[in-house]
């Protein structure tokens, strides 16, 4: 399966856009994110994977058990985003950004998508100080 940016954006955006500090499979379910979906199975071990989201007690694992012989169950757990989480999504809310991921990085890793995003925000946020203020950073 290959990552969908979109996918992975809407998601974050799902967990950031939560009325509490933390989700779950249920409130996620709500916003359009069934956990019986394979592409939500993927996309979240994604983010579990790059520390951008975890379980609210510090334990491994987003609330899914593997079963031998069977398709697995869902136990509710409590989510969250990390603070590496928040910070992709606001890199990715910014419109420079996500244009410039989608147009020219639709192949990337998910490590290279973070970085990607880092470097993209940080490079427009030294175009737009030196913009508004003569000062370069660089």
């Amino acid at each position: 399966m290959k990552i969908n940016q979109q996918y992975l954006k809407d998601l974050l955006i799902a967990f950031e856009d939560a009325p509490n500090p933390d989700t779950d499979i249920t409130e996620l379910k709500e916003r359009g994110f069934d956990y019986m979906d394979p592409e939500f199975m993927f996309h979240m071990r994604l983010l579990e994977d790059q520390y951008l989201i975890q379980r609210t007690d510090g334990q491994p694992g987003f609330g899914f058990y593997e079963s031998l012989g069977g398709p697995g169950s869902y136990a509710v757990m409590p989510l969250r985003l990390t603070a590496q989480g928040h910070d992709f999504i606001a890199d990715l809310r910014q419109q420079e950004v996500w244009s410039t991921v989608k147009e020219n990085f639709k192949e990337a890793s998910m490590s290279s998508l973070v970085d990607i995003a880092k470097q993209l925000a940080q490079g427009f946020a030294k175009q737009k100080i030196k913009q508004l203020t003569g000062f370069d950073p660089d």
